[in-house]
């Protein structure tokens, strides 16, 4: 890599990390681009420049933080034997994340509820880890279960479980990390009925 393509990755580090900030702060409405070009000592210009848009730039934070947090999740759940405690660790680590930046998080959650199923393009970082999700806690848990249903289909279920209450906890302003056993225990309990179901 060239110092020039180095500087530039730097840059765009700096930015991000300091938007994310600014995104946790404010929210994606109120934050201002003339703000985060005096966090970083850079022209507004040189923001776009590298960025194209606003919009641009919060996708690529959201992104940045679903690589973050995915390695953590990699880390996290790897000494953990026992299936179901890797689907509460799954759970409690997306809602510690989401509680974090709630108030970044709010435009993808609450304002562009298709933003995440906008991007499901197979080499995007968020089916990365939904197949990372689907081998390493889905198929362990069916088979503890006994199920023949899809890993992946499985991990999309608690996708929609786990994005259901971060919705209704960011609207009614109720603490996410105390509905974690709750999300775990419904969907739990849709794979033991489903296991019935299919028989």
């Amino acid at each position: 890599m060239s110092v020039r393509a180095k500087m530039q990755a730097y840059k765009r580090d700096l930015i991000l990390e300091e938007a994310g900030k600014l995104f946790v702060r404010d929210g994606y409405e109120n934050m201002k681009i003339a703000d985060l070009a005096k966090a970083v000592e850079l022209s507004v210009g040189t923001i776009y420049t590298l960025f194209g848009s606003k919009e641009n730039l919060y996708t690529n934070y959201v992104l940045s933080q679903i690589e973050y947090y995915g390695a953590l999740l990699r880390e996290e759940i790897a000494p953990i034997e026992s299936p179901v405690e890797r689907v509460h660790k799954l759970v409690a680590l997306k809602y510690e994340a989401m509680t974090k930046n709630r108030n970044a998080l709010r435009q993808s959650i609450i304002n562009d509820p298709t933003f995440f199923m906008n991007n499901t393009d197979e080499e995007h970082p968020l089916m990365e880890l939904f197949r990372f999700i689907a081998d390493e806690v889905m198929v362990p848990l069916a088979e503890h279960f006994g199920s023949s249903k899809d890993p992946m289909e499985l991990t999309f279920l608690l996708e929609g479980l786990t994005i259901g209450a971060i919705k209704y906890t960011t609207i009614t302003g109720e603490a996410l990390m105390e509905r974690c056993d709750e999300t775990v225990g419904y969907f739990l309990t849709l794979l033991e009925r489903g296991k019935t179901c299919t028989k």
